[in-house]
């Protein structure tokens, strides 16, 4: 039996006249829409206690007016700043503002770029700072992938003759208030880059739903907590991402979702733009390292909720 013949069977349950024909037509649509209408408030226990409704409107609308988050319009310097990925996109700009970046052979960013970029140090990847990978450069740094990926997604820059410059948009850049600067970015990550760029597996875990993600910090992230306990709560509201895929790099090989979930939602997403903060509990050995995760301070600076408050379960 479906999902429809289900709703179906509980609502003859819930109105046995309907099902001895002594309505009409259009006083079954009504009885039956009402109850759809119920049943889509009521909380699921696999959405963390969201009805149908919310949910709905988190993975298609998630800042819409009757969504259960609200973001913060405003929000001061002093937290904008504590987003290192926006703060490289205004580096970037600041370079870009000084005349066009002419692109290597291959389309790429100049080393010098990259190097300016990653010696500010707002982000760093660990192969890089242990030594393991020498070079510094567009290919081999994750987040300078995305910066450049996000401005070319934007109105405000340009490729022409394998150089990026401003567009006349790009140029008005710096006369908007870092606020409108700093959503218009979130709004470019979370909706129109495509998460799975910088790792090329075949999958939506971690990007679908990031809202819900969003939310689960709102109700769960006081504590620290291990990224698992996330990316386990949604598997359990989307069951169609929790099946391994192939390894885009390594034949025979698959990736299991969680792993996907911290490298997209965790570590690329909240961590670049400031909504957590990130220890690495090594255990007993490097591959049995623990991600642990808590929200930041700047997190509630920037989001309000409608959903429950936060719980210590």
């Amino acid at each position: 039996m479906g999902f429809a013949d289900d709703i179906m069977q509980e609502f003859l349950a819930a109105h046995p006249d309907a099902a001895k024909g002594r309505w009409s037509q259009q006083e079954l649509n009504q009885k039956l829409n009402a109850f759809m209408q119920n049943c889509n408030r009521k909380p699921v226990a696999a959405f963390d206690g969201l009805s149908s409704q919310q949910m709905h409107l988190l993975l298609n609308d998630p800042f819409g007016q009757v969504s259960i988050i609200r973001r913060l319009l405003a929000p001061a310097d002093a937290v904008i700043n504590q987003s290192p990925f926006f703060c490289l996109i205004e580096i970037l700009y600041g370079i870009l503002s000084k005349g066009p970046i002419k692109l290597t052979s291959k389309g790429n960013f100049p080393l010098s770029v990259c190097n300016e970029l990653y010696e500010r140090k707002l982000l760093v990847q660990d192969d890089i700072e242990k030594g393991y990978t020498k070079k510094i450069s567009e290919d081999n740094v994750a987040f300078i992938r995305a910066l450049k990926a996000c401005i070319l997604i934007s109105p405000d820059v340009k490729k022409r003759g394998n150089a990026l410059s401003f567009t006349q948009s790009g140029r008005k850049w710096s006369s908007q208030g870092r606020d409108v600067r700093f959503w218009q970015l979130f709004d470019i990550y979370s909706t129109r880059f495509n998460w799975g760029y910088l790792d090329h597996a075949d999958s939506q875990v971690g990007h679908f739903g990031w809202a819900y993600s969003l939310y689960l910090l709102h109700r769960y992230g006081a504590q620290e907590r291990e990224a698992g306990f996330y990316a386990s709560k949604v598997m359990q509201a989307f069951p169609h991402l929790q099946e391994p895929m192939p390894s885009p790099r390594l034949s025979g090989f698959t990736l299991e979702p969680e792993r996907i979930y911290k490298w997209r939602f965790v570590e690329q997403f909240a961590y670049w733009f400031g909504l957590i903060e990130l220890r690495l509990d090594p255990q007993d050995a490097l591959f049995d390292s623990q991600l642990l995760l808590q929200k930041s301070p700047v997190f509630g600076q920037l989001f309000q909720f409608d959903a429950p408050e936060s719980s210590g379960k």
